[in-house]
C-alpha cells in the first residue's frame, strides 16, 4: 500500500503542476458574436504583433487572455497555438498577440499574460455578416455618444 502511495504521489503532483501551467483563460466579446463561423484550420491563422501589419480590411470580434503563465518560451508557444485554435472556433481569421508581465506582483512565479485580439477579415465575409458588423458598429457609436 505504501509503495502505491509513493508512486501515486509524484504523479498527482505532476498533474497538479501541469494544470497550473495552462493558465487562466478569459474571453471578452468586442464585436458581433453571431457571425457565421467558417471552419478555419487554426494552424494557418497568421499572428500579428502590430495592427498596422494587417493589410486587409478587418474588424475585431473578441479578446482572449490567458494569465498566470511561466516565463518559458515553450509554454508560451504552446499557449499561442491554443489561442489560435480557440480563436478559429470563434471565427477569427488572424490574431494580434501581446504579452504582458505582472509588474504589480514581482514575487508571482507565473508573471506572463498573453492577450490575443481576434481579427475577422471583412473582404471574405457574407453580406449578412457585413450587415451584422455594421449594425454592431452603429450600436457601439451610439452607446459611446451617450457616455
Amino acid at each position: 500500500m505504501k509503495t502505491r502511495l509513493i508512486i501515486l504521489l509524484p504523479a498527482l503532483l505532476l498533474a497538479a503542476a501541469c494544470t497550473t501551467l495552462t493558465g487562466n483563460y478569459s474571453y471578452i466579446p468586442v464585436g458581433p458574436q453571431n457571425l457565421s463561423v467558417q471552419v478555419t484550420d487554426y494552424k494557418n491563422i497568421p499572428i500579428y504583433i502590430n495592427r498596422s501589419d494587417i493589410t486587409r480590411p478587418w474588424s475585431g470580434i473578441g479578446l482572449m487572455r490567458v494569465q498566470n503563465l511561466p516565463n518559458n518560451q515553450t509554454v508560451l508557444a504552446g499557449q499561442i497555438e491554443s489561442l489560435k485554435k480557440k480563436g478559429a472556433q470563434k471565427g477569427a481569421d488572424a490574431l494580434i498577440i501581446n504579452q504582458y508581465f505582472d509588474d504589480d506582483n514581482p514575487g508571482n512565479p507565473y508573471p506572463i499574460t498573453l492577450a490575443a485580439y481576434l481579427v475577422k477579415y471583412l473582404d471574405n465575409v457574407s453580406a449578412e455578416d457585413k450587415a451584422k458588423i455594421e449594425a454592431f458598429s452603429k450600436q457601439a457609436a451610439i452607446a459611446n455618444a451617450r457616455q
